[in-house]
């Protein structure tokens, strides 16, 4: 699988599974809309979708596994129209689990040179999360500006997850900042801009997220929530920005 191909699999199957997750960790608590967890899960099977049409000849499993994926994300969005909670939780995180099966393959057919097969697959797990609550709580901060009395907790905990997930991410790119720094060159290898991509898409996004995950009050809310909604446009922007580029490096160095 030529790189670039491989990087782009990488990122809609991370995609994939990180919107099952987020649909999946936010429908357990039961306190967001239908609306927004048929969208996480439109998000999902579209990541699943794109994902399928990029396996091409990936080492014997993965086209299977990502047509599962396929299969199994496109019942959970089903699922989303009808009252079969429990089901849909299961079936959820089923999907998931299929997901993790699709990127532990994807990571032991091509692993990071520099890592080797087990922190290639963490770091892609890591990526998915970042992508998938990023994203989500993007999507999700626009259901406050319709559902006024909806509580913040799911989009504060989105916002945690994303955190979290970008501070694991930012001490692998930190590492090969210092120790690969030519794999991580995308245009002058000079060490000023390697340092400007490193935060670019590691620490602006951390401190995007955190100043969202403020503005996530209680009461008053309005303007509040709207900020937050803003901040988190960005984030999913940088977040995407780096796990494209994130992947090319995990895939050549």
């Amino acid at each position: 699988m030529h790189p670039l191909i491989a990087s782009l699999y990488a990122v809609t199957l991370q995609f994939a599974a990180g919107s099952l997750f987020a649909a999946v960790v936010s429908d357990t608590g039961a306190t967001v809309t239908p609306g927004f967890l048929r969208q996480a899960a439109v998000g999902a099977l579209v990541g699943a979708i794109l994902a399928w049409t990029l396996t091409g000849r990936g080492v014997p499993g993965e086209t299977e596994t990502a047509l599962a994926l396929l299969v199994l994300s496109a019942v959970y969005l089903v699922l989303q129209f009808t009252s079969r909670r429990r089901a849909r939780l299961i079936l959820g995180w089923g999907s998931l689990l299929v997901g993790t099966v699709a990127m532990a393959l994807a990571a032991g057919a091509r692993p990071s040179p520099s890592l080797g097969p087990l922190a290639t697959g963490l770091t892609s797990a890591a990526s998915a999360v970042a992508l998938g609550t990023s994203v989500m709580a993007m999507v999700l901060g626009h259901w406050y500006l319709v559902t006024p009395r909806l509580s913040p907790r799911p989009l504060r905990l989105l916002c945690d997850l994303a955190i979290l997930s970008l501070v694991a991410l930012t001490g692998v790119a930190l590492w090969y900042v210092l120790e690969r720094p030519d794999a991580t060159s995308f245009g002058p290898n000079i060490p000023a801009f390697r340092w400007a991509g490193f935060i670019a898409v590691t620490l602006f996004p951390i401190g995007i997220t955190i100043a969202a995950r403020v503005c996530c009050q209680e009461w008053p809310r309005g303007k509040a929530i709207q900020a937050a909604t803003g901040l988190l446009y960005l984030t999913a922007a940088m977040v995407l920005a780096g796990a494209l580029a994130g992947n090319m490096v995990l895939l050549t160095g």
